[in-house]
Protein backbone atom coordinates (compact mmCIF):
# COMPACT_ATOMS: atom_id res chain seq x y z
CA UNK A 1 0.00 0.00 0.00
CA UNK A 2 1.08 3.44 -0.64
CA UNK A 3 1.88 6.21 2.03
CA UNK A 4 -1.62 7.67 3.18
CA UNK A 5 -2.17 10.99 3.33
CA UNK A 6 -4.46 13.29 6.01
CA UNK A 7 -5.79 14.52 2.92
CA UNK A 8 -6.64 11.17 1.64
CA UNK A 9 -7.77 9.29 4.76
CA UNK A 10 -10.48 12.37 4.91
CA UNK A 11 -11.48 11.47 1.70
CA UNK A 12 -11.90 8.31 2.02
CA UNK A 13 -14.57 8.78 5.10
CA UNK A 14 -15.97 10.98 3.38
CA UNK A 15 -16.70 8.77 0.55
CA UNK A 16 -17.29 6.02 3.01
CA UNK A 17 -20.56 8.43 4.41
CA UNK A 18 -21.94 9.22 1.20
CA UNK A 19 -21.84 5.36 0.28
CA UNK A 20 -23.42 4.58 3.72
CA UNK A 21 -26.19 6.83 3.30
CA UNK A 22 -26.90 6.12 -0.81
CA UNK A 23 -26.26 2.42 -0.85
CA UNK A 24 -26.55 0.60 2.75
CA UNK A 25 -29.09 2.44 4.83
CA UNK A 26 -32.01 0.86 3.29
CA UNK A 27 -30.40 -2.37 1.96
CA UNK A 28 -32.05 -5.56 3.41
CA UNK A 29 -29.81 -7.35 5.35
CA UNK A 30 -30.74 -10.35 3.83
CA UNK A 31 -29.54 -9.25 0.82
CA UNK A 32 -26.33 -7.98 2.55
CA UNK A 33 -25.41 -11.27 4.17
CA UNK A 34 -25.73 -13.11 0.41
CA UNK A 35 -23.41 -10.31 -0.90
CA UNK A 36 -20.60 -11.64 2.29
CA UNK A 37 -21.62 -15.44 1.52
CA UNK A 38 -20.58 -14.79 -2.05
CA UNK A 39 -17.24 -13.02 -1.41
CA UNK A 40 -16.70 -15.86 1.54
CA UNK A 41 -17.35 -18.75 -1.54
CA UNK A 42 -14.77 -17.52 -3.54
CA UNK A 43 -12.01 -17.47 -0.63
CA UNK A 44 -13.46 -21.26 -0.47
CA UNK A 45 -12.94 -22.06 -3.70
CA UNK A 46 -9.45 -23.62 -4.74
CA UNK A 47 -9.45 -22.37 -8.33
CA UNK A 48 -10.34 -19.02 -7.71
CA UNK A 49 -8.10 -15.88 -7.72
CA UNK A 50 -8.56 -15.15 -4.30
CA UNK A 51 -8.17 -18.55 -2.91
CA UNK A 52 -4.74 -18.38 -4.91
CA UNK A 53 -3.41 -14.81 -3.87
CA UNK A 54 -4.11 -15.88 -0.41
CA UNK A 55 -2.25 -19.08 -0.46
CA UNK A 56 0.63 -17.61 -1.74
CA UNK A 57 1.26 -14.45 -0.38
CA UNK A 58 0.26 -15.27 3.35
CA UNK A 59 3.32 -17.68 4.02
CA UNK A 60 5.17 -14.75 3.40
CA UNK A 61 3.64 -12.49 5.45
CA UNK A 62 2.80 -14.64 8.22
CA UNK A 63 5.52 -16.52 8.74
CA UNK A 64 3.56 -19.58 8.98
CA UNK A 65 4.14 -22.48 6.98
CA UNK A 66 2.38 -22.73 3.51
CA UNK A 67 0.98 -26.27 4.73
CA UNK A 68 -0.59 -24.41 7.63
CA UNK A 69 -2.18 -21.79 5.56
CA UNK A 70 -3.81 -24.48 2.82
CA UNK A 71 -5.06 -26.30 6.23
CA UNK A 72 -6.56 -23.34 8.14
CA UNK A 73 -7.61 -21.14 5.04
CA UNK A 74 -11.15 -23.21 4.89
CA UNK A 75 -11.63 -22.73 8.35
CA UNK A 76 -10.88 -18.89 8.62
CA UNK A 77 -13.93 -18.55 5.98
CA UNK A 78 -16.44 -21.36 6.35
CA UNK A 79 -18.29 -19.66 9.79
CA UNK A 80 -18.89 -17.32 7.71
CA UNK A 81 -21.73 -18.22 5.64
CA UNK A 82 -25.25 -16.67 4.95
CA UNK A 83 -26.98 -18.95 7.03
CA UNK A 84 -24.94 -18.29 9.92
CA UNK A 85 -24.85 -14.97 9.72
CA UNK A 86 -28.52 -14.84 9.41
CA UNK A 87 -28.91 -17.17 12.54
CA UNK A 88 -26.27 -14.76 14.20
CA UNK A 89 -28.56 -12.05 13.97
CA UNK A 90 -31.82 -14.15 14.82
CA UNK A 91 -29.70 -15.03 17.79
CA UNK A 92 -28.10 -12.29 19.33
CA UNK A 93 -31.05 -9.42 18.05
CA UNK A 94 -34.47 -11.84 18.69
CA UNK A 95 -34.62 -11.26 14.99
CA UNK A 96 -33.06 -11.14 11.90
CA UNK A 97 -35.74 -8.73 10.68
CA UNK A 98 -34.34 -5.72 13.46
CA UNK A 99 -32.33 -3.62 11.23
CA UNK A 100 -34.87 -4.03 8.60
CA UNK A 101 -38.37 -3.43 9.74
CA UNK A 102 -38.00 -3.65 12.89
CA UNK A 103 -39.82 -6.11 15.70
CA UNK A 104 -43.34 -5.62 16.76
CA UNK A 105 -44.41 -6.07 20.32
CA UNK A 106 -47.69 -6.30 22.44
CA UNK A 107 -47.45 -2.40 22.98
CA UNK A 108 -44.27 -1.34 21.33
CA UNK A 109 -42.04 -1.32 18.21
CA UNK A 110 -38.78 -1.87 18.49
CA UNK A 111 -36.03 -1.61 15.78
CA UNK A 112 -31.98 -2.01 15.88
CA UNK A 113 -29.71 0.72 14.24
CA UNK A 114 -26.18 0.25 12.98
CA UNK A 115 -23.53 3.07 13.03
CA UNK A 116 -22.94 5.10 10.32
CA UNK A 117 -19.20 4.38 10.65
CA UNK A 118 -16.96 1.47 12.29
CA UNK A 119 -13.12 2.34 12.72
CA UNK A 120 -11.07 -0.77 13.33
CA UNK A 121 -7.73 -1.28 14.28
CA UNK A 122 -6.60 -4.77 13.35
CA UNK A 123 -4.03 -6.72 15.36
CA UNK A 124 -1.84 -9.43 13.01
CA UNK A 125 -1.21 -11.97 15.17
CA UNK A 126 -2.86 -14.49 12.71
CA UNK A 127 -4.27 -14.66 8.92
CA UNK A 128 -7.62 -13.22 9.30
CA UNK A 129 -7.84 -11.43 12.58
CA UNK A 130 -9.92 -8.77 12.34
CA UNK A 131 -12.21 -10.29 9.12
CA UNK A 132 -15.61 -11.12 11.52
CA UNK A 133 -15.45 -7.83 12.54
CA UNK A 134 -15.39 -6.45 8.79
CA UNK A 135 -18.04 -8.84 8.30
CA UNK A 136 -20.45 -7.88 11.37
CA UNK A 137 -19.91 -4.17 10.77
CA UNK A 138 -21.28 -4.74 7.09
CA UNK A 139 -24.14 -6.79 8.30
CA UNK A 140 -25.64 -4.28 11.13
CA UNK A 141 -25.29 -1.71 7.95
CA UNK A 142 -22.44 0.25 9.04
CA UNK A 143 -19.87 2.04 6.71
CA UNK A 144 -16.29 -0.01 7.48
CA UNK A 145 -12.81 1.93 7.50
CA UNK A 146 -10.19 -1.09 8.36
CA UNK A 147 -6.55 0.21 9.81
CA UNK A 148 -4.65 -3.36 8.97
CA UNK A 149 -1.53 -3.58 11.16
CA UNK A 150 1.23 -2.98 8.68
CA UNK A 151 2.63 -6.38 8.48
CA UNK A 152 -0.48 -7.63 8.07
CA UNK A 153 -2.17 -6.25 4.88
CA UNK A 154 -3.05 -8.65 2.61
CA UNK A 155 -6.41 -10.67 3.78
CA UNK A 156 -8.55 -7.79 4.41
CA UNK A 157 -7.37 -6.08 1.08
CA UNK A 158 -8.47 -9.55 -1.10
CA UNK A 159 -11.31 -9.50 1.14
CA UNK A 160 -12.27 -5.71 0.05
CA UNK A 161 -11.22 -6.42 -3.30
CA UNK A 162 -13.36 -9.32 -4.18
CA UNK A 163 -16.33 -7.65 -2.59
CA UNK A 164 -15.81 -4.52 -4.80
CA UNK A 165 -16.21 -7.27 -7.44
CA UNK A 166 -18.81 -9.31 -6.41
CA UNK A 167 -20.94 -6.19 -5.08
CA UNK A 168 -20.12 -2.68 -5.99
CA UNK A 169 -22.50 -1.06 -3.63
CA UNK A 170 -21.86 -3.00 -0.38
CA UNK A 171 -17.76 -2.74 -1.81
CA UNK A 172 -17.90 1.21 -1.90
CA UNK A 173 -19.00 0.62 2.12
CA UNK A 174 -15.69 -0.98 3.27
CA UNK A 175 -11.83 0.36 2.84
CA UNK A 176 -8.62 -1.16 3.94
CA UNK A 177 -5.55 1.47 4.85
CA UNK A 178 -3.06 1.72 7.32
CA UNK A 179 -0.11 3.61 8.34
CA UNK A 180 2.80 3.07 10.98
CA UNK A 181 1.07 2.67 14.64
CA UNK A 182 1.42 5.47 16.47
CA UNK A 183 0.81 7.96 13.65
CA UNK A 184 -1.28 10.48 15.96
CA UNK A 185 -2.57 12.90 12.87
CA UNK A 186 -4.19 9.86 11.04
CA UNK A 187 -5.80 8.43 14.22
CA UNK A 188 -7.25 11.31 15.23
CA UNK A 189 -8.89 11.30 11.79
CA UNK A 190 -9.93 7.70 11.79
CA UNK A 191 -11.46 7.70 15.31
CA UNK A 192 -13.31 11.79 15.17
CA UNK A 193 -16.08 10.48 12.73
CA UNK A 194 -16.63 6.91 13.91
CA UNK A 195 -19.66 5.89 15.79
CA UNK A 196 -17.68 2.89 16.96
CA UNK A 197 -14.31 1.96 17.32
CA UNK A 198 -13.22 -1.71 17.45
CA UNK A 199 -9.31 -2.18 18.01
CA UNK A 200 -7.31 -5.50 18.95
CA UNK A 201 -3.81 -5.55 20.53
CA UNK A 202 -2.16 -5.02 23.17
CA UNK A 203 -3.24 -3.12 26.35
CA UNK A 204 -0.91 -0.10 26.56
CA UNK A 205 -2.24 0.35 22.80
CA UNK A 206 -5.77 0.10 23.80
CA UNK A 207 -6.09 2.30 26.53
CA UNK A 208 -4.36 5.06 24.21
CA UNK A 209 -6.70 4.23 21.78
CA UNK A 210 -9.60 4.61 24.31
CA UNK A 211 -8.64 8.47 25.40
CA UNK A 212 -9.11 9.74 21.82
CA UNK A 213 -11.93 7.94 20.76
CA UNK A 214 -15.59 9.96 20.88
CA UNK A 215 -17.86 7.38 19.80
CA UNK A 216 -18.26 3.91 21.47
CA UNK A 217 -14.77 2.02 22.00
CA UNK A 218 -14.77 -1.81 21.55
CA UNK A 219 -11.16 -3.15 23.00
CA UNK A 220 -10.16 -6.32 22.74
CA UNK A 221 -6.66 -7.16 24.62
CA UNK A 222 -4.07 -10.13 24.09
CA UNK A 223 -5.76 -13.15 26.13
CA UNK A 224 -4.58 -16.47 27.52
CA UNK A 225 -6.27 -19.60 27.08
CA UNK A 226 -5.40 -23.34 28.55
CA UNK A 227 -6.32 -27.28 28.80
CA UNK A 228 -8.12 -28.93 31.38
CA UNK A 229 -8.33 -32.98 31.81
CA UNK A 230 -10.18 -34.70 33.68
CA UNK A 231 -9.41 -38.36 35.52
CA UNK A 232 -12.35 -40.10 33.64
CA UNK A 233 -11.44 -38.41 30.30
CA UNK A 234 -8.02 -40.72 30.55
CA UNK A 235 -9.25 -43.61 28.94
CA UNK A 236 -7.80 -46.15 26.53
CA UNK A 237 -9.00 -43.17 24.34
CA UNK A 238 -5.93 -41.01 25.04
CA UNK A 239 -4.06 -41.41 22.49
CA UNK A 240 -6.60 -39.38 20.39
CA UNK A 241 -6.85 -36.92 23.19
CA UNK A 242 -2.94 -36.37 23.40
CA UNK A 243 -3.42 -35.81 19.64
CA UNK A 244 -5.99 -33.29 20.02
CA UNK A 245 -4.34 -31.46 22.14
CA UNK A 246 -1.30 -30.77 19.97
CA UNK A 247 -3.68 -29.73 17.46
CA UNK A 248 -5.04 -26.81 19.35
CA UNK A 249 -1.33 -26.25 20.30
CA UNK A 250 -0.30 -26.24 16.68
CA UNK A 251 -2.81 -24.56 14.88
CA UNK A 252 -1.96 -20.79 13.86
CA UNK A 253 1.63 -21.56 15.60
CA UNK A 254 -0.04 -20.94 18.86
CA UNK A 255 -0.17 -17.28 18.10
CA UNK A 256 -4.26 -16.95 18.80
CA UNK A 257 -5.71 -16.07 22.05
CA UNK A 258 -7.70 -19.38 21.39
CA UNK A 259 -4.38 -21.42 21.32
CA UNK A 260 -3.65 -23.58 24.46
CA UNK A 261 -0.36 -22.80 26.57
CA UNK A 262 -0.98 -24.79 29.26
CA UNK A 263 -2.70 -28.24 30.05
CA UNK A 264 -4.02 -29.29 33.38
CA UNK A 265 -4.54 -33.10 34.01
CA UNK A 266 -6.20 -34.13 37.02
CA UNK A 267 -4.28 -36.71 39.44
CA UNK A 268 -6.01 -40.33 39.32
CA UNK A 269 -6.46 -41.56 35.98
CA UNK A 270 -5.24 -44.38 34.17
CA UNK A 271 -2.36 -42.87 33.15
CA UNK A 272 -0.22 -39.99 35.01
CA UNK A 273 0.05 -36.26 33.61
CA UNK A 274 3.58 -36.84 33.39
CA UNK A 275 3.05 -39.73 31.10
CA UNK A 276 0.15 -37.33 29.12
CA UNK A 277 2.91 -34.80 28.70
CA UNK A 278 5.28 -37.53 26.85
CA UNK A 279 2.29 -38.64 24.87
CA UNK A 280 1.54 -34.87 23.81
CA UNK A 281 5.54 -34.46 22.84
CA UNK A 282 4.83 -37.56 20.57
CA UNK A 283 1.88 -35.77 18.72
CA UNK A 284 3.21 -32.26 19.09
CA UNK A 285 5.98 -34.63 16.47
CA UNK A 286 3.27 -35.88 14.23
CA UNK A 287 1.79 -32.57 13.80
CA UNK A 288 5.05 -31.17 12.52
CA UNK A 289 5.37 -33.17 9.84
CA UNK A 290 2.20 -32.88 8.93
CA UNK A 291 1.73 -28.79 9.70
CA UNK A 292 5.34 -27.51 9.75
CA UNK A 293 5.89 -24.92 11.80
CA UNK A 294 6.79 -21.47 10.13
CA UNK A 295 9.42 -19.45 10.44
CA UNK A 296 10.27 -17.26 13.87
CA UNK A 297 12.10 -14.43 14.97
CA UNK A 298 15.36 -14.72 16.57
CA UNK A 299 14.46 -13.62 20.18
CA UNK A 300 11.42 -15.82 19.98
CA UNK A 301 13.43 -18.59 19.75
CA UNK A 302 15.54 -17.77 21.92
CA UNK A 303 12.51 -17.16 24.63
CA UNK A 304 12.19 -20.92 23.81
CA UNK A 305 15.42 -21.76 24.32
CA UNK A 306 15.27 -19.94 27.63
CA UNK A 307 12.74 -21.78 28.87
CA UNK A 308 13.94 -25.17 28.25
CA UNK A 309 17.71 -24.48 30.16
CA UNK A 310 15.30 -23.36 32.85
CA UNK A 311 13.50 -26.44 32.85
CA UNK A 312 16.84 -28.57 32.48
CA UNK A 313 18.44 -26.62 35.40
CA UNK A 314 15.93 -27.45 38.29
CA UNK A 315 15.23 -30.74 36.75
CA UNK A 316 19.19 -31.42 37.53
CA UNK A 317 18.23 -29.37 40.97
CA UNK A 318 15.53 -32.05 42.05
CA UNK A 319 13.10 -30.69 40.90
CA UNK A 320 10.24 -32.34 39.28
CA UNK A 321 10.40 -30.98 35.45
CA UNK A 322 10.55 -33.14 32.46
CA UNK A 323 11.48 -31.67 29.36
CA UNK A 324 10.35 -32.84 26.27
CA UNK A 325 11.80 -30.57 22.61
CA UNK A 326 12.01 -31.22 19.44
CA UNK A 327 15.64 -32.86 17.96
CA UNK A 328 15.95 -30.20 15.91
CA UNK A 329 15.47 -26.64 16.30
CA UNK A 330 12.61 -25.21 18.70
CA UNK A 331 10.23 -26.43 16.56
CA UNK A 332 7.98 -27.80 19.25
CA UNK A 333 8.21 -28.05 23.11
CA UNK A 334 6.41 -29.87 26.12
CA UNK A 335 7.32 -28.76 29.90
CA UNK A 336 5.96 -31.41 32.38
CA UNK A 337 5.91 -29.38 35.94
CA UNK A 338 4.56 -30.91 39.32
CA UNK A 339 4.02 -27.20 40.46
CA UNK A 340 0.34 -26.60 39.32
CA UNK A 341 1.00 -22.53 39.30
CA UNK A 342 -0.28 -20.99 36.10
CA UNK A 343 1.96 -20.15 33.62
CA UNK A 344 2.16 -18.89 30.29
CA UNK A 345 4.30 -20.34 27.84
CA UNK A 346 6.46 -18.35 24.88
CA UNK A 347 4.78 -19.66 22.22
CA UNK A 348 5.40 -21.16 18.93
CA UNK A 349 4.10 -24.75 19.69
CA UNK A 350 5.52 -24.54 23.46
CA UNK A 351 3.62 -26.06 26.28
CA UNK A 352 3.36 -26.63 30.02
CA UNK A 353 1.87 -30.03 31.74
CA UNK A 354 0.78 -29.68 34.99
CA UNK A 355 -0.92 -31.80 37.61
CA UNK A 356 -4.33 -30.82 39.10
CA UNK A 357 -5.15 -33.30 41.83
CA UNK A 358 -8.52 -31.45 42.46
CA UNK A 359 -10.39 -29.56 39.98
CA UNK A 360 -11.79 -26.91 42.62
CA UNK A 361 -8.14 -25.83 42.95
CA UNK A 362 -8.33 -23.84 39.71
CA UNK A 363 -10.38 -21.59 41.45
CA UNK A 364 -7.27 -20.08 43.58
CA UNK A 365 -4.65 -20.86 40.65
CA UNK A 366 -6.66 -19.05 37.80
CA UNK A 367 -7.45 -15.91 39.83
CA UNK A 368 -3.99 -13.86 39.33
CA UNK A 369 -4.64 -14.07 35.52
CA UNK A 370 -8.74 -13.08 35.50
CA UNK A 371 -8.12 -10.32 33.63
CA UNK A 372 -6.46 -12.26 30.60
CA UNK A 373 -8.51 -15.37 30.67
CA UNK A 374 -10.19 -16.24 27.14
CA UNK A 375 -10.99 -19.99 26.07
CA UNK A 376 -10.63 -23.48 27.98
CA UNK A 377 -10.69 -26.77 25.95
CA UNK A 378 -12.35 -29.55 28.29
CA UNK A 379 -11.89 -33.29 28.47
CA UNK A 380 -14.40 -34.28 31.20
CA UNK A 381 -17.47 -37.13 31.13
CA UNK A 382 -20.97 -35.09 30.89
CA UNK A 383 -21.71 -35.30 34.76
CA UNK A 384 -18.47 -33.54 35.63
CA UNK A 385 -18.19 -30.94 32.91
CA UNK A 386 -21.51 -29.01 34.11
CA UNK A 387 -19.42 -28.55 37.48
CA UNK A 388 -15.91 -27.50 35.69
CA UNK A 389 -18.16 -25.13 33.69
CA UNK A 390 -19.24 -23.36 36.89
CA UNK A 391 -15.70 -23.16 38.33
CA UNK A 392 -14.33 -21.81 35.08
CA UNK A 393 -17.01 -19.20 34.21
CA UNK A 394 -16.78 -17.94 37.80
CA UNK A 395 -13.05 -17.38 36.98
CA UNK A 396 -13.52 -15.45 34.39
CA UNK A 397 -13.34 -17.68 31.20
CA UNK A 398 -15.42 -16.51 27.87
CA UNK A 399 -15.44 -20.12 25.98
CA UNK A 400 -15.69 -23.60 27.23
CA UNK A 401 -15.55 -26.32 24.39
CA UNK A 402 -14.15 -29.23 23.30
CA UNK A 403 -10.37 -30.19 23.27
CA UNK A 404 -9.49 -29.93 19.38
CA UNK A 405 -11.69 -27.82 18.55
CA UNK A 406 -10.27 -24.51 20.29
CA UNK A 407 -9.34 -22.50 16.99
CA UNK A 408 -12.61 -22.92 15.31
CA UNK A 409 -15.32 -21.34 17.89
CA UNK A 410 -18.41 -20.97 16.24
CA UNK A 411 -19.61 -17.37 14.93
CA UNK A 412 -21.25 -17.16 18.28
CA UNK A 413 -18.20 -17.13 19.99
CA UNK A 414 -18.42 -14.34 22.69
CA UNK A 415 -14.97 -12.99 22.16
CA UNK A 416 -13.49 -11.24 25.91
CA UNK A 417 -17.59 -12.54 26.65
CA UNK A 418 -19.08 -9.84 24.93
CA UNK A 419 -21.64 -10.10 22.07
CA UNK A 420 -20.44 -9.39 18.08
CA UNK A 421 -23.58 -8.11 17.05
CA UNK A 422 -25.67 -6.94 19.39
CA UNK A 423 -22.46 -4.62 20.84
CA UNK A 424 -22.42 -2.83 17.66
CA UNK A 425 -26.11 -1.61 17.30
CA UNK A 426 -28.36 1.19 19.12
CA UNK A 427 -31.49 0.12 19.47
CA UNK A 428 -35.24 2.79 19.28
CA UNK A 429 -38.10 1.52 20.80
CA UNK A 430 -41.42 3.40 20.41
CA UNK A 431 -44.66 3.11 22.54
CA UNK A 432 -48.27 3.14 22.13
CA UNK A 433 -51.00 2.26 19.91
CA UNK A 434 -50.61 4.44 17.39
CA UNK A 435 -47.37 2.54 16.26
CA UNK A 436 -49.37 -0.89 16.42
CA UNK A 437 -51.91 0.01 14.42
CA UNK A 438 -49.93 1.67 11.54
CA UNK A 439 -49.19 -0.63 8.03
Amino acid sequence: MSQLSASHLTATIDQLLSAHERLLVTRSVETIATSLDAVVARFLTPTSVEHQEAVAGLPTETGLSPEMIRHTLPLLFATYRCDHLLRLLQDELGSSDALDEGIRLPGKWRKAYGPSLVTQVLAGNIPGAGLDGIIFALLVKAATLVKTASSATLLPTLFARSLSVVDPDLGACLAVVTWPGGHTALEDIAFARAEVVVASGAEASLTAIRTRVRGRFIGYGHKVSFNVISKEALTTDVADLARRTAYDVALFDQQGCLSPQLVYVETGGVITPQAFAALLAHELHHWQQMLPRGRIARDASLAIRRVRDDAEWQALAGEEIVLHASSSGTDWTVIYEADPTFAPSPLYRTVRVKPLDNIARLASLLQPWRPYLEAVGVAAPPAKREAVAQILGQAGISRICQIGTMQTPPLSWRHGGRPRIADLVRWVESEGELVMSSS
